[in-house]
């Protein structure tokens, strides 16, 4: 089996500029000969037939995400950069039934097992990067890009979701690096975002690649 490559995921609130993020720092990792993975959250994919704003629908994007993790000891990447991923996983199953969309004992179910899962497979990130942003900017990114999405445009929706996602990051567990990107460029995003994972890549596999800072 190959050596296990290095695995970070991306999280935060809507229009933090995290899948801009994920892909700039892909190109730049590839030009410096990193072999990079891009691991996407599967929302997109879920059949038409299961509504939005259900649990199995939040079940479905779940199992996924772990079908995901699963491939993560024979992938041939260096790095596996994860646009949401078993972090994301935990909160949701936890803040779906805090919005009494599931009951508590379909949210315990789920989370009992997303732990058996890393408790047997060992799928929970190497770092979690928190890419936030201010309720008020994501609300202004999201006009701007003409996006009308109810949830996403409804600031007492966006406040709480933050509340509680400002909570769960208190409990987890793995290293955590967070850059609030409200005022910042996309470059100054990236900038900042690969300088740490440059040094937290040469703290872990220094005698196999060098990154260019």
């Amino acid at each position: 089996m190959n050596r296990r490559p290095l695995t970070i995921e991306f999280t935060g609130l809507p229009n933090s500029g995290k899948t801009t993020l994920i892909h700039n720092l892909e190109s730049s990792l590839l030009a410096q000969g990193i072999n990079v993975q891009i691991m996407q959250e599967d929302a997109e994919l879920v059949p038409k037939e299961i509504p939005k704003k259900t649990w199995i629908r939040n079940v479905w994007i779940t199992f996924g995400q772990l079908q995901s993790l699963l491939e993560i000891p024979y992938s041939q990447a260096d790095i596996i950069l994860f646009d949401r991923g078993y972090c994301d996983a935990l909160f949701w199953a936890n803040f779906l039934f805090k919005q009494n969309v599931c009951s508590k004992a379909e949210s315990s179910s789920l989370l009992k097992i997303l732990h058996e899962m890393n408790n047997s497979f060992c799928v929970f990130p190497d770092y979690l990067f928190v890419i936030d942003v201010s309720v008020e900017e994501s609300l202004k990114r999201r006009y701007a890009s003409g996006g009308d999405a109810p949830v996403l445009t409804n600031q007492e929706f966006l406040n709480f979701y933050k509340k509680e996602l400002d909570c769960f990051y208190e409990t987890v567990t793995c290293p955590m690096w967070y850059l609030d990107t409200s005022n910042m460029t996309i470059d100054e995003v990236k900038n900042n975002t690969l300088k740490k994972l440059c040094s937290y890549w040469m703290n872990n596999h220094s005698k196999e690649l060098m990154l260019i800072h």
